[in-house]
């Protein structure tokens, strides 16, 4: 998908406490004020990129302005949100999601006041490549996790990123999105956890599963009536359990994951593989390159395997921005990868799309554990091509994202 902006609009408070101001806009305030400043609710969009493979990504910060109010008995009421989302054709859509707010007691023995999220599926839908997609909100995302519920503390503006999935409507979409191993505690490693999340708009039955670990071969089954809601994550530890994250453990006296790499698999009841995590590997971007006008620009990112085993061969989409002067001429559709085993250029042939703006090709990244190679590709730099910076953004499968500069003269 790409670059997408976002901006949003608070649009009506229910039931309404005394004195709200600021609907339609992006900053809603409420209560009589015992002080200077009333609460309120802050979104700030911005540019972000998003794609549909239902990762993750940073929809927009939102922010809590907790102050002394009096709301005249309404204490818990809903904020709702319409969130307009620009894509890089100029297509636009609005998408509406419900925050509930509870304005404790400031004296009580929950003093923070507690957001959360009612209804954080949009009912809209947004066809892209000629598939439907629902926009969700995982959750805030506050010291590296992200939860469900924001806890805001008083006399403070408070802040956390509102982490977003573009979903396919009508069905599950379970994924391993982190493995957290080397835990902190010595010897057994009992706190390693994996999180599974429910990326889809519909529950799922996790019944029979299993998680598995691939250099240790240990492996978990979740239990009969086992389900993951939307929007929801479940965390699977070595030794320890957590009720709060579905109270699942390997039971495991010694550590389940490699600390330095390894992989993890997550399969159906009938041994289908439904989620793959590879973690420990290293794409570095290459610093910028400048262009002086047309020509050819070769944007690179050096892979680095940190595994015991092969990375085994991986699908590489490489895309440039609509409005940038940088293209694949399409006999210009393969990737080079530089073989130190072999002192040599293995060259990959993909295919490159109609517009030209993207590069998609199946890449075997024959790298010896604890070396690291350079991968490149060619762009043609368009004649008259105005002067600025481009980023040059590269999918490689299993071993994540990451963007290289391209800057023309």
């Amino acid at each position: 998908m790409g670059i997408i902006h976002t901006s949003g609009k608070w649009t009506a408070v229910r039931p309404s406490p005394p004195q709200v101001s600021g609907l339609g806009t992006n900053h809603v305030e409420w209560g009589r004020p015992t002080g200077t400043r009333k609460s309120g609710y802050r979104f700030t969009g911005g540019e972000t990129q998003a794609l549909l493979t239902g990762a993750e990504f940073t929809l927009a910060t939102f922010t809590h302005e907790n102050f002394s109010v009096f709301s005249d008995g309404v204490q818990q009421f809903d904020v709702e949100l319409q969130v307009n989302v620009t894509f890089e054709d100029g297509k636009t859509k609005d998408f509406t999601f419900k925050f509930h707010h509870n304005e404790t007691d400031n004296n009580g023995p929950h003093p923070n006041d507690i957001v959360s999220l009612p209804e954080f599926i949009s009912p809209e839908t947004v066809t892209v490549d000629g598939q439907q997609y629902k926009v969700m909100l995982s959750g805030f995302k506050r010291g590296g996790r992200i939860v469900r519920e924001f806890d805001s503390p008083e006399d403070g503006s408070n802040s956390a990123d509102i982490v977003a999935v573009f979903a396919k409507p009508g069905k599950a979409d379970v994924a391993i999105t982190h493995v957290q191993a080397g835990g902190k505690l010595p010897g057994t490693q009992a706190d390693e956890y994996v999180e599974i999340f429910n990326r889809g708009t519909e529950p799922a039955d996790l019944s029979g599963w299993t998680l598995r670990a691939r250099n240790s071969g240990k492996q978990f089954t979740f239990p009969a009536g086992t389900e993951l809601r939307p929007g929801t994550r479940f965390r699977v530890y070595t030794n320890e359990r957590h009720p709060e994250t579905g109270d699942f453990s390997f039971g495991s006296g010694e550590p389940v994951w490699d600390d330095v790499a390894d992989v993890a698999f997550l399969a159906d009841d009938k041994g289908k593989r439904v989620s793959l995590y590879r973690y420990g590997q290293k794409i570095t971007p290459a610093p910028p390159e400048e262009v002086k006008g047309h020509g050819e620009a070769h944007p690179r990112v050096v892979a680095r395997n940190s595994d015991k085993q092969s990375l085994g061969t991986q699908k590489v989409v490489v895309s440039v921005p609509e409005d940038s002067p940088l293209r694949f001429h399409p006999d210009e559709n393969t990737l080079s990868l530089w073989n130190t085993r072999q002192n040599k250029e293995n060259k990959f042939t993909g295919t490159v799309s109609e517009d030209g703006r993207t590069l998609t090709v199946d890449v075997d990244f024959d790298i010896p554990a604890g070396d690291e190679q350079p991968i490149w590709v060619q762009l043609t730099v368009d004649s008259g091509a105005r002067p600025g910076t481009y980023a040059v953004h590269w999918e490689l499968g299993e071993l994540g994202s990451v963007d290289t500069t391209v800057i023309v003269n």
